[in-house]
C-alpha cells in the first residue's frame, strides 16, 4: 500500500451484516454532503469481501461494485476508489457522477486514473487524515448553505451543486483525439444521460447567468453537417474540382498564349508548342515561364494555387473552409446569480435567484425599470430611485465564518432589507454581493428610511467574533433629466460605478 494509504487507512475484517448496521436513520433522503454520515464507501478489487477500514477516524466500508453499493442505503460523505487498474478506476468514478442520489459527492483516487476521467475525481486522496478532514469540511460548509435546496436532481442541479460545493472550481475542456469534436466535458457527459450538446447546455446556463466564462483555451473550425473537429483538408483542381492534381513546371508559348506543363512543349530536344507548332527558342521573346506550376490530370487544368477544401472525416461532407463552423472552447466557472441558484434551488423553481419572495429576478428587474423610465418620461413628478448595496468584505466573512454560514448570513440581510419595502418597490439580487433596489415614492424621508434600515441591517449582522457585513450603498434618483439620458442598462451601469465609492455601512460596534 502507498504511504499515503497507510497514513490514512487501517483495514481490519468485521462481521458479516455490518452494511445494515452503519446507515441507520430518517427514511427521508437529502441530496446535500450536509446530511449524508461521517462513514466512507472505499471502492477496490484488492480487498476482502465483507471488510471495512478507518478514514480519518471514521468507518471506511469496501465494496468492489457499485451495485452493491447502491443497494446498500448507505450515505457517505466521500468515496475513495483504491486501485492500480486505469479501467476500473474509471468505471467507478462514472457510475459515482451517473447517480445522481450520489454525483456531487466528493471522490477521491488513490492509485491509477486515465486522462479522461481524471476531471470526474476530486483529485488524489489527501495525504494526510487532517487535509482529508479539512477538505470535507469545506464541503460540508456549503453544503450547510443550500437549506433552500428542493428535489431537482436535474442535470442543471447537479451541476451547479457540484461546481458550488468545490469553491474555486473551474469546469476545464478536456482534450481527447477520440471525441468527434476533439473537446469534451466529462463531468456534463456524466450528469446528462441524453447525449446533447455540451455546449448548448453551457451557452444555455450562460445566457441565464448562472455561469461565466473563464478563459479561451481554444478555438477550432467544425464541420458545419455534424458539427465534427476531425477535418481533412486537401487541395482540388479550382476547374473540374478533381483531386488528382500535380505541380508540373509549365511554359507560357507567345504565339497562341498556351499555358501548359513543360513536356508537351518538348520533342525530340526542341521546345515546339503543341498548339500551334511555333519553335520556342528564346525565353522571353518566344515563351517564358509563368507562375501556374500545378496542372489538373483530369482537365489539364494549370493553375498557380488549388481550390481548398474541407473534408470531415465522420459525415464524410466537403465544404469551403469559410463555411466551416467556428467553435471557442471556454473554461467556465459559477457566477454570482450562479451562487445563489446553487443554494436556494434549480433556478426554473424561483423567481429570482435566491431571496424572499419580493425579490425578483434580473430580467423581471430589468423590465420594471425601463417601466420607471418610461413613466418618469411621460409624468415628470414620478418619484423613482435606484438603489444599490454592494458588500465589501465577502472574502473576510468566508474566511471567518465558512461560506456556508457567510451565505446564511447574507440571505439574513437580504429578508431584513425586504421588511423595508413597500409594495410597489421591487428588488432583485444580482449576486451574491449585489442588491438592487427600485424605490417608488422616492422622496427624502423615503430615501431616509432606507439608509437606516440599511444601517440597522448591518448592526443585527453583527457576530460574536466583532464581525459583520460591511455594506456599500449608492442612491440614483430617477428625474426627467436621468430617464431622458438612456435606457435601463445604461442606469445600472451607472450605479455599478457609484456603488464604487458609495456610503459604507458597516456593523455598529460597542
Amino acid at each position: 500500500m502507498p504511504a499515503r494509504g497507510r497514513q490514512i487507512l487501517a483495514a481490519r475484517r468485521v462481521r458479516p451484516g455490518w452494511r445494515g448496521a452503519c446507515h441507520e436513520g430518517s427514511g427521508t433522503q437529502e441530496h446535500t454532503d450536509v446530511n449524508a454520515s461521517q462513514e466512507f464507501v472505499i471502492f477496490s478489487q484488492s480487498w476482502p469481501a465483507n471488510s471495512h477500514a478507518v478514514v480519518a477516524g471514521s468507518a471506511a466500508h469496501r465494496m468492489a461494485d457499485y451495485r452493491e453499493f447502491a443497494g446498500s442505503g448507505l450515505k457517505p460523505c466521500a468515496f475513495i476508489v483504491k486501485d492500480q487498474d486505469e479501467l476500473y478506476v474509471g468505471r467507478m468514478l462514472r457510475a459515482i457522477r451517473r447517480d445522481p442520489d450520489h454525483a456531487t459527492r466528493l471522490a477521491f483516487v488513490d492509485g491509477v486514473v486515465g486522462a479522461s476521467e481524471q476531471p470526474l475525481a476530486d483529485g488524489a486522496l489527501p495525504e494526510n487524515s487532517q487535509a482529508l478532514l479539512e477538505r470535507l469540511q469545506q464541503s460540508r460548509s456549503r453544503a450547510a448553505a443550500m437549506r433552500r435546496r428542493n428535489d431537482d436532481r436535474g442535470p442543471d442541479s447537479l451541476l451547479l451543486e457540484y461546481m458550488w460545493l468545490r469553491p474555486g472550481y473551474v469546469l476545464e475542456p478536456v482534450a481527447d483525439w477520440r471525441h468527434p469534436r476533439r473537446y469534451r466535458f466529462p463531468i456534463l457527459e456524466a450528469f446528462d444521460h441524453s447525449e446533447s450538446d455540451a455546449d448548448v447546455w453551457l451557452q444555455r446556463l450562460d445566457k441565464a447567468g448562472l455561469i461565466e466564462r473563464v478563459a479561451l483555451r481554444e478555438r477550432q473550425r467544425e464541420c458545419d453537417h455534424c458539427g465534427s473537429a476531425h477535418l481533412c483538408f486537401i487541395d482540388v483542381c479550382p476547374g473540374c474540382r478533381s483531386i488528382d492534381i500535380d505541380a508540373h513546371t509549365a511554359l507560357h508559348c507567345f504565339t497562341c498564349g498556351l499555358i501548359a506543363p513543360e513536356e508537351r512543349f518538348v520533342q525530340r530536344e526542341l521546345r515546339i508548342c503543341p498548339k500551334c507548332g511555333a519553335r520556342l527558342r528564346h525565353i522571353g521573346s518566344d515563351y517564358d515561364r509563368p507562375l501556374e506550376t500545378s496542372v489538373c490530370a483530369a482537365c489539364d487544368h494549370v493553375f498557380v494555387e488549388g481550390e481548398v477544401i474541407a473534408r470531415c472525416a465522420i459525415c464524410g461532407r466537403s465544404q469551403a473552409p469559410p463555411a466551416l463552423r467556428l467553435r471557442k472552447i471556454h473554461s467556465w466557472r459559477l457566477s454570482g446569480a450562479g451562487c445563489l441558484a446553487a443554494q436556494g434551488g434549480a433556478p426554473a423553481a424561483r423567481g429570482g435567484a435566491g431571496g424572499p419572495a419580493r425579490y425578483v429576478d434580473s430580467a423581471s428587474f430589468g423590465d420594471s425599470l425601463e417601466w420607471a423610465l418610461r413613466l418618469t418620461r411621460e409624468n415628470a413628478a414620478g418619484r423613482f430611485a435606484l438603489l444599490g448595496l454592494r458588500l465589501d468584505n465577502l472574502a473576510q466573512l468566508d474566511t471567518a465564518l465558512g461560506a456556508g454560514r457567510a451565505a446564511r448570513l447574507l440571505d439574513a440581510c437580504a429578508e431584513r432589507l425586504c421588511e423595508a419595502l413597500a409594495d410597489a418597490d421591487v428588488a432583485t439580487r444580482a449576486d451574491l454581493e449585489t442588491i438592487r433596489v427600485l424605490l417608488a415614492n422616492a422622496d427624502r424621508k423615503r430615501l431616509g428610511g432606507m439608509r437606516q434600515a440599511v444601517q440597522a441591517m448591518a448592526s443585527q449582522a453583527m457576530q460574536d467574533q466583532g464581525l459583520g457585513p460591511q455594506w456599500r450603498l449608492a442612491e440614483l434618483p430617477i428625474t426627467a433629466a436621468v430617464a431622458n439620458r438612456g435606457d435601463g442598462n445604461a442606469l445600472l451601469a451607472q450605479l455599478q460605478q457609484s456603488l464604487r465609492g458609495g456610503r459604507r455601512h458597516a456593523p455598529a460596534l460597542g
